[in-house]
This record gives C-alpha cells, structure tokens and sequence, in this order.
C-alpha cells in the first residue's frame, strides 16, 4: 500500500484503534469486531508479547480491509522490524528523530508523539506526516484549537483518554482523526468473551465523529 493511500485511509476513517497488550488468542476477533463496527485503522504496540506476528497476522488476514500499523515504537530498528512485519504506519509516544526517519525511509506513515507546538513543529521539518498529541486528556481539545491557530497546516490525532463523550469535542478543535484505546479496546469486555461490545462501542466512535465532523 502506497502511502497516500495509508494517509487516506486514515483520515477517512477517523478513529485509530489501540490495541495494546490483547491476548494473542483474542486479537484477531478483536480485530474482526472493530472493523464490523466501522474503525479499520488499527495500531498494535510493541509492548506486546509476539506484537509483530499479531501485526504480521493482521496485515494478512484483513488486507484489503484494514490498514494496520504499528504503536509504542520506541527507536529505529523497532520502527524496521514493524514494517517488515506489514505495519503500514509507525507511531510513536515521544518525538525520535531516528524512529521518523526510519519510518520515512521506508516509505511509510510516522507518527510521533508531541506535547507541545515547537515538538509538533520540529516533527514537521523531520517530515512527519501526522503528530499524535499524547496524552491528549492532559491538555484538552483547548490545545488542538490553540496550535492549529498558528500551525493550521500540522496534522495531529489526539490520543490518550479520547471518549466516545469527548472525541466530538477534540475533532471539533481541529483533530484529523482521534486515537482510543483502553476505552474502545476494553480489556473488561476481551476476557468475558463480549466482542459485541467491542463492536458496538467502535460503531459509537464512528458516529461521533462522523457527526462532529458534519457540523464543522
């Protein structure tokens, strides 16, 4: 997949679902029940036991269905090895000029994660193509609005305590696409067996997003 077409992608979607730490046995009905429920970005972090088979296992079984990229990317060889397993964007908690240009170098999607405008401005000029607020619940969708004043052309996905309750707000202040995780992937709901929810709850994702985005 070339990477316009990642960049789409994600964009179009709006909501890059973190799955982090899932049993192994479980990611890939996990998988299946975000994407029934419309939230085909995926992001596997590599905190995770196996994280690049699962990424491996998940590029293949939903090609053409999901674009699955990788999360908790720490240093460059991390960043290759990720690729190499499929992963088709690159995202970062912290900004990693080497973990950028990695990604960079093999033409996929970086994602670093930033906290403040000279960070998102310094990813720019590395060449990202999106900054991940992160944590976004420690600064608002106040911050998005504030930044895109001065820096309107910066692409940023706000993750880290994105609800269904507030993601209308951050998408709203100028948000490409919210980042979920624990709040979408519910680790609760994985162990019961509830995969349904998982659905249910991506469905609702969608819908405030799409919606917010409607009123914009």
């Amino acid at each position: 997949m070339d990477k316009a077409t990642i960049m789409k992608k994600i964009m179009e979607n709006g909501v890059l679902a973190v799955i982090r730490k899932v049993p192994e046995k479980d990611v890939e009905q996990v998988a299946e029940s975000l994407i029934k429920g419309g939230v085909n970005v995926l992001e596997v972090t590599l905190d995770a036991e196996n994280a690049n088979q699962i990424i491996q296992t998940l590029s293949n079984k939903f090609a053409g269905k999901a674009v699955v990229g990788a999360g908790t990317v720490l240093d460059a060889p991390s960043a290759r090895t990720a690729i190499e397993h499929g992963a088709q964007f690159v995202v970062s908690p912290l900004l990693e000029q080497e973990v950028i240009e990695a990604t960079l170098a093999l033409d996929k999607v970086s994602v670093p994660g930033i906290m403040t405008p000279t960070e998102a401005m310094t990813a720019v000029k590395l060449g990202a193509d999106i900054v991940k607020v992160f944590p976004a619940s420690a600064v608002g969708p106040s911050f998005l609005k504030n930044v895109k004043g001065p820096l309107p052309d910066i692409t940023m996905i706000p993750t880290g305590g994105i609800t269904t309750e507030n993601a209308a707000d951050f998408i709203k202040a100028g948000a490409a696409a919210v980042g979920a995780g624990g709040n979408l992937v519910d680790n609760k709901a994985i162990r019961e067996g509830n995969f349904t929810q998982i659905e249910q709850v991506a469905a609702k994702y969608k819908e405030t997003v799409r919606q917010a985005r409607e009123t914009m």
